[in-house]
């Protein structure tokens, strides 16, 4: 986009300025004095011109420019765009100290015909020629731009100078010693390899970063800057001078690309101005006028109609630079940020342009601040662009860095939420499965205590009552029987009553323990003791009492039943001739009941199932029992407060139950 403004206007000047009939100067009279302490000396104001439409009259005799009225040019050659030829006049004198190898040089490398007349001494006229209409290999100096190498006799020589050229006719045109000029080609070649050292590298960087981030400015920018980078080293010449390129390939290649640089410019000025923002609708109406104007002018160059097509995209690229230049100015005024670095970035360039474009006009001098203002302004411009991506992407950076903070924060107290919730539920679910296996175990023990007193009524009441059905039969049958037969068979009825009954009053008991009435009150342990001990015959009970107080504190229905279970159990299992031992003793704590007996050990694997409910031993299984009475005490002993457990399994000691019941305050 740059470069297009440098053509601009040519839509009102591409017919150039003809010749004029007479001159509006007299002949510029002045001689160029050329000495050895000048390297390096300006043609300007030392040079008359001659323009026409053709060169008919001249043709390729300079000879016959004899009668042509000539015009005085008081500056560089600066004369705008057009169509015509140009011939230029000097006269120059080399002082015989000064060396006679100098060069011609002009400083636009884009000049189409550029031919150099020398008069002789001997009158004759030799001619040189270079410029993109002929072969780089014809050209008399392997330099970028039209140089010719003059052999100055001592004295005073005329240079003619015929150029022809669809670039604008503006030029800065030098005598340069031979030597000075190959010191200063090297110089120039190590500015420009700087200088586009400088593009390349900006390209590598925002290419490895548009790699990475595939951010889109970033992306219309590296395109920007490589169209940038090619149309100003066409302008230069530089790849038709390393490369060889023809006329013919550099010219429509330039104008394709400038043609493309139009409408990526245009983009990326919009992106910077954040136009489809504030006027979407303007936005996409200048884009879609830029793009149908610049791709019909790129086919057009491309098929070779050149002057056709550039013409078209000079007046768009005038349009664009008004309007982009309008808008900026508006959206400056109505305070829109990104308007100011517009203004900076983009008025750096537009000015260059301008300067650039007005010196093509010939409004402006041709100098060395002119003819490199737009070089300079496009460096600034880009290196300014470049720094504004890296800034713009460095505060998205830290914005989504910031955001990604925020979000992880919000994400860590979420999950620290979810994970509480989740804890809870955990916990929730631990106790809920505990609380289902405590009431499966529950349920299992309960289903097997079912069993087991199924299995006990079955066993423990069908017994009994089959005694008595029969001893009752023997009684109906046998009516005369002798009385003390009678006798002993209601004594066998009694005692199977007896112990229907016992096995009665032990379920109720259990019963009873399930809704138990629990009440403390003093209690004489030892009438306890010793009216238990006579419930079974005299010396199978035989009780030891050591410091136990005439009155302790203790439910006596339920302690009764505690010790008089431990004495049957014991009594069951101890053999009819030895003596069971129950053992009571008071201490500072609470009273400690010990009830022994022999017999035959119990084995280990037992020894913790004896206080389950309905459980009976391998030894108790063909003996009287429910398995309720052990139960019966280590449930009282845990209503008192206390504790009931096997001391000793037997072997070498007897076996040994114990229960211990805490000293118990009697209620009020």
């Amino acid at each position: 986009m740059r470069y297009l403004c440098l053509l601009a206007f040519w839509l009102f000047t591409a017919n150039g300025v003809h010749a004029q009939s007479t001159p509006i100067l007299p002949p510029a009279a002045t001689v160029l004095e050329l000495n050895g302490a000048t390297a390096d000396v300006s043609t300007s104001g030392f040079m008359s011109f001659f323009r026409t439409a053709d060169d008919a009259e001249a043709g390729n005799d300079p000879a016959q420019l004899a009668t042509v009225a000539w015009q005085a040019m008081p500056g560089e050659m600066n004369m705008g765009y057009g169509r015509d030829v140009v011939w230029l006049k000097m006269r120059v004198r080399r002082d015989a100290a000064a060396p006679a190898d100098w060069v011609l040089n002009l400083a636009n490398a884009l000049l189409d015909d550029v031919r150099v007349f020398q008069h002789d001494p001997d009158g004759t006229w030799t001619r040189q020629q270079a410029g993109e209409d002929f072969d780089r290999g014809a050209w008399p100096l392997d330099a970028r731009n039209a140089s010719f190498p003059l052999t100055l006799p001592s004295g005073e020589t005329m240079l003619l100078i015929r150029i022809k050229t669809q670039n604008a006719f503006s030029s800065a045109i030098h005598l340069w010693q031979r030597d000075a000029f190959d010191n200063a080609s090297r110089r120039e070649s190590l500015y420009y390899g700087l200088y586009f050292g400088g593009f390349l590298l900006l390209l590598i960087l925002h290419g490895f970063f548009w790699r990475l981030t595939r951010e889109r400015q970033s992306g219309w920018y590296l395109l920007y800057l490589t169209l940038t980078a090619v149309i100003q080293s066409l302008t230069l010449g530089i790849p038709q001078w390393t490369l060889r390129l023809p006329v013919a390939l550099s010219d429509p290649l330039l104008g394709f690309c400038i043609c493309i640089a139009l409408i990526v410019g245009t983009r990326f000025a919009m992106l910077q101005l954040d136009l489809t923002a504030v006027y979407p609708r303007l936005g996409r109406l200048f884009m879609g006028f830029i793009t149908l104007v610049s791709l019909p002018s790129a086919a057009l160059i491309v098929a070779g109609h050149y002057g056709t097509g550039i013409t078209f995209v000079q007046l768009a690229t005038l349009v664009e630079l008004v309007t982009m230049t309008g808008i900026a100015g508006w959206l400056l005024y109505k305070g829109h940020r990104p308007a100011q670095f517009f203004a900076f970035a983009f008025g750096i360039y537009y000015a260059a342009v301008s300067i650039s474009f007005l010196r093509n006009l010939a409004v402006l001098p041709s100098n060395a601040f002119t003819n490199n203002v737009i070089s300079l302004g496009t460096l600034i411009h880009m290196l300014a662009m470049s720094m504004r991506l890296h800034f713009q992407f460095d505060v998205l950076r830290r914005q989504a860095s910031e955001a990604r903070e925020r979000a992880m924060q919000g994400l860590e107290a979420e999950v620290a939420v979810r994970t509480a919730d989740l804890q809870q539920e955990i916990e929730r679910r631990i106790l809920l499965e505990s609380e289902l296996r405590e009431a499966l175990a529950t349920e299992q023990r309960l289903k097997e205590e079912q069993r087991s007193f199924v299995a006990m009524v079955s066993h423990e009441f069908r017994t009994p009552l089959a005694i008595i059905n029969v001893t009752a039969q023997q009684i109906a049958r046998n009516a005369d029987a002798a009385w003390s037969e009678v006798e002993s068979r209601c004594r066998n009825l009694r005692d199977t009553v007896r112990r229907m009954l016992d096995l009665v009053d032990n379920y109720l008991a259990v019963e009873r323990m399930d809704a138990p009435v629990f009440s403390l009150r003093p209690c004489n342990l030892t009438e306890l003791i010793r009216e238990l001990a006579q419930q079974w015959p005299q010396g199978r009970v035989v009780a030891s009492l050591r410091n136990v107080p005439e009155s302790f504190s203790c439910d006596p229905g339920l302690l009764k039943i505690a010790l008089h279970n431990l004495l049957s159990n014991a009594d069951r299992h101890a053999p009819a001739a030895e003596s069971i031992a129950i053992d009571a003793q008071a201490g500072a704590d609470g009273l400690r009941i010990d009830v022994s007996n022999g017999g035959e050990p119990i084995p280990p694997e037992e020894a913790h199932l004896l206080f389950q409910k309905y459980f009976r031993g391998r030894r108790a299984q063909h003996r009287t029992g429910a398995g309720l009475g052990l139960h019966l005490v280590r449930q009282i002993a845990d209503m008192h407060g206390g504790r009931a457990w096997l001391e000793n399994t037997g072997g070498e000691n007897w076996i040994t139950f114990s229960l211990f019941i805490p000293g118990q305050k009697p209620a009020d």
